[in-house]
């Protein structure tokens, strides 16, 4: 089983080793006609959740939302609790590969008020330029964003 940084058990791992948390902060959230983790048997929600620290940025890409890390925002979503599947099915839908060079998304590791759980980010770099910063779909309300 993977271990954090300190050897302690990851606590983005569940009691059951074969299950994870992911917080999601868009269309996967509860209630995403399209994409919705509520629709995966595979999926639990554990509750709705916020970063511990203000170090992300939300951007519109179009249809969907994604997050820039070294931001000065939290982040508004839901933790998950997914089984090994789902957890597959979400990185091929998000286009993690675990290949950097070939990420659309970086999966990392996050800590939340429920814990911390696995986040799919962007590259500023590569998206900065067709991300939409300023949307009508993004909420900022005292430091906090959320996707609407």
């Amino acid at each position: 089983m993977p271990e954090d940084k300190d050897n302690n058990k990851a606590e983005y791992f569940t009691s059951d080793d074969k299950t994870y948390k992911v917080f999601v902060y868009g269309t996967l959230k509860s209630g995403g006609d399209i994409r919705g983790l509520h629709q995966f048997e595979g999926a639990t929600i554990v509750g709705k959740a916020k970063t511990t620290y203000p170090d992300y940025e939300l951007v519109d890409l179009g249809a969907f939302p994604g997050v820039f890390e070294q931001g000065e925002h939290y982040i508004q979503g839901e933790v998950w609790e997914v089984d090994s599947e789902t957890l597959s099915d979400l990185d091929r839908m998000e286009g993690y590969t675990g290949q950097p060079a070939t990420n659309f998304y970086q999966r990392t590791i996050v800590p939340t008020n429920q814990g911390k759980a696995f986040m799919y980010v962007l590259d500023r770099k590569t998206y900065q330029s067709v991300a939409d910063t300023g949307s009508d779909r993004i909420t900022t309300i005292d430091q906090t964003q959320s996707w609407d």
